[in-house]
């Protein structure tokens, strides 16, 4: 995918040798052979590890899921056809590759949009903060796709029928001023700030929730890193300075040093569930969609290229990753959702836990210690358990805790009671 996305930016660079038109047909041929049995493999993979989740009435996976298999088929076979029509006729119809576009950031940025949706109702009765940030993140990323599918369809329109083998670079659009294009562009900047920031955010949040280390001077300096690529990009400033070494340079260009920057900021969101799934038993079920957040966050970023698109290329490098943004929502759906809300109820159970071994301390004080911090413990985690079921019927997501980790909890908040006791003596 990033492959992909680095050939149709460098484009413009390529060799103008029309021999060459046939070796990028190859190319892209080979490109969306690889990433459309990913696609299948990856649709298979989220069917096996979500069976328990899908048995949930609450988000309708099931018909979801069939959606998006269906889609995935239609993409595929409309991508078959941009090849065929290549290899037949030396062009292909922008009409199709409009179509592949509508169907992806359709399916996104509705799956994204219930995502968001579904968070917000949590919030409701849970006000955690990383609830309402993935909320919001989800929400922006939802408006953030339905603004690139109206920039892209618009430029589309104004655009030839059919695209010809052609010598020379890309097939730079001239946007309108006034035009649909021009009026979606700032809306459209504004909004991959903001999801970006956000996603940015609750990434932070989750990774310092369950890894302490990670709060270090050094750590949040690498941290911040990718938040800094991404957002230099859009300041005036620095446009001006990279504008100027590009008119100086012929082998520079501005969209070239972006490249990565939303695959860098994919891999870090990832990488935060990777590090938190980390920390649970492999039998853990809330591990596998930890892991499959992982794979959402980094094939969103990746697959959330379509702007790239209105440069238009011979073969159409660059689609064939368009088409995993509806997977990669999908994935988030399953997984953020799921792993949020139980991340979410691992605060408030661990709430609970801590107020029930204050008030049971506070009543079995007279007993000696040892016996006291038995029957604290045993009355705790009775009661522990039939909150953590209750948690689990009213969410449909198991909560992350086991067994062990309730009692290392209940022990560490007896040890910091016996502690302050001893010090108040």
């Amino acid at each position: 995918m990033v492959l992909d996305t680095f050939l149709i930016r460098i484009y413009s660079f390529s060799s103008n040798d029309q021999s060459l038109s046939n070796v990028r047909v190859v190319i892209f041929t080979a490109l969306a052979i690889v990433c459309t049995s990913a696609q299948f493999l990856i649709l298979e993979y989220a069917k096996r590890q979500s069976v328990e989740i899908r048995r949930k009435r609450q988000l309708h996976l099931r018909l979801i899921h069939r959606i998006i298999t269906f889609a995935q088929y239609t993409l595929t076979l409309v991508i078959a056809l941009i090849i065929l029509d290549m290899t037949i006729t030396s062009s292909y119809s922008i009409g199709l590759e409009a179509f592949v576009v509508g169907i992806t950031y359709g399916l996104g940025l509705t799956v994204l949009g219930l995502l968001s949706q579904r968070f917000f109702s949590w919030f409701k009765s849970n006000r955690n903060i990383i609830v309402i940030l993935y909320g919001l993140s989800s929400s922006f990323l939802s408006i953030n796709a339905a603004l690139t599918l109206g920039f892209v369809l618009s430029i589309f329109l104004n655009s030839h029928a059919q695209v010809r083998s052609y010598i020379g670079g890309s097939l730079s659009p001239f946007i309108v001023p006034g035009s649909v294009a021009d009026i979606l562009n700032v809306p459209y900047i504004i909004s991959t700030i903001l999801s970006y920031s956000i996603c940015w955010t609750a990434t932070i949040f989750t990774l310092r929730y369950y890894s302490p280390k990670l709060r270090g001077k050094i750590y949040s300096v690498i941290l911040i890193l990718p938040l800094l690529y991404f957002l230099v990009q859009f300041l005036p400033q620095f446009q001006e300075l990279i504008l100027s070494i590009q008119a100086e340079s012929t082998f520079f260009n501005y969209t070239v040093v972006f490249t990565f920057s939303k695959a860098v900021g994919g891999i870090l969101f990832g990488l935060a569930f990777w590090i938190v799934a980390r920390t649970l038993g492999k039998s853990n079920k809330v591990r596998t969609y930890l892991i499959m957040s992982a794979y959402g966050w980094v094939l969103l970023f990746l697959s959330n290229q379509a702007v790239v698109l209105v440069n238009i290329t011979y073969p159409p490098f660059g689609l064939v990753t368009i088409s995993f943004f509806g997977i990669a929502s999908y994935l988030l759906l399953l997984g953020v959702y799921s792993s949020a809300i139980s991340i979410s109820e691992d605060s408030r159970l661990r709430q609970s836990i801590r107020q029930l071994a204050l008030d049971e301390h506070k009543l079995l004080d007279s007993i000696g210690t040892a016996q006291m911090n038995q029957d604290i413990q045993r009355r705790v985690l009775t009661i522990s358990k039939k909150t953590q079921n209750l948690m689990t019927q009213e969410s449909g997501i198991q909560t992350s805790l086991g067994e062990d980790e309730m009692k290392r909890y209940v022990q560490e908040v007896l040890d910091e009671v016996h502690r302050a006791k001893t010090k108040s003596e």
